[in-house]
C-alpha cells in the first residue's frame, strides 16, 4: 500500500487537513482524491504524475507558484479521510478544480477524460486566474470598483443589497412572463382568426369547384 501511495504523491503534492489550507491558499489547483486500493485510481497515476511534473516545470520557468496539482488519499487516516469528509467525496477517483481561496468552497468536479493530454488541456483552459474578491488583479477598471464598493459594505447593507437585487430578479421575471402572456393571447387570437379565414377560403373553393363541375 505505501508503494502504491508513494507512486500516487510521487510528483504532485500530498494534501491533508493539516496542510490544505496553508499549501493552497491564494492558488488555483487541480486535485486528486483516491484511494490506493481503487483500480480506476491506480490507471491515472502516471498521468497525473505527468500533469504535477508539466505544472511544476511551468511554474519553475515563469517564476510563478500560483498552481497546485495535489492528491488526497481518502484511506490516510486520520487527516487524509478528513479532507475528503470535508468535501464529501463519494466516489474514486474525484477531481476537483478551481480557485482554492476560502478553504475550496468554489471548487468543481472535472468530469473529462482522464489521461495527460485531456487534463492538460482543460487545466491550461480553466485554471487561469478570474476576477473575485481574492483576486482583484484578474478584474477590469470596472469590476474592480464595484467589487471594492461592495467590500466596503457593512454585513447588514450587503444583505439589503441581495435583497434588494433578489426583488429586481423576481420583477424581471414576473415581467417576462407576463409579456409572454401578452404574446401567447395574441397569437392565439391570430391563430385562430388565420384558421377561421383557410376553413372560408376552402369552403369557398368547393362551392366553386361544384359550380364549375354543374356547368360542364
Amino acid at each position: 500500500i505505501e508503494k502504491i501511495r508513494a507512486l500516487h504523491n510521487q510528483d504532485s503534492t500530498p494534501l491533508t487537513t493539516d496542510n490544505f489550507d496553508e499549501l493552497t491558499s491564494g492558488k488555483l489547483v487541480f486535485l486528486k482524491f483516491f484511494a490506493p486500493y481503487c483500480p480506476h485510481c491506480n490507471s491515472m497515476a502516471s498521468a497525473w504524475n505527468e500533469l504535477a511534473s508539466y505544472y511544476h516545470n511551468q511554474n519553475e520557468q515563469q517564476n510563478e507558484n500560483n498552481v497546485l496539482i495535489g492528491s488526497i488519499d481518502c484511506t490516510d487516516s486520520p487527516k487524509g479521510k478528513e479532507l475528503c469528509a470535508r468535501f464529501k467525496i463519494i466516489g474514486l477517483p474525484t477531481l476537483l478544480y478551481g480557485d482554492a481561496s476560502f478553504g475550496g468552497v468554489y471548487l468543481e468536479e472535472y468530469a473529462g477524460d482522464k489521461d495527460f493530454e485531456s487534463m492538460k488541456s482543460f487545466a491550461l483552459e480553466n485554471l487561469v486566474p478570474s476576477c473575485g474578491p481574492w483576486n482583484l488583479n484578474a478584474c477590469s477598471p470596472e469590476s474592480r470598483e464595484e467589487i471594492q464598493s461592495y467590500m466596503s459594505l457593512s454585513y447588514s447593507a450587503l444583505d439589503s443589497r441581495i435583497k434588494s437585487m433578489e426583488g429586481r430578479l423576481d420583477e424581471i421575471e414576473t415581467n417576462f412572463q407576463n409579456e409572454f402572456d401578452t404574446m401567447q393571447k395574441n397569437y392565439d387570437e391570430q391563430l385562430t382568426e388565420k384558421e377561421m379565414k383557410v376553413l372560408s377560403a376552402k369552403e369557398n373553393i368547393k362551392i366553386i369547384e361544384e359550380i364549375l363541375s354543374a356547368k360542364s
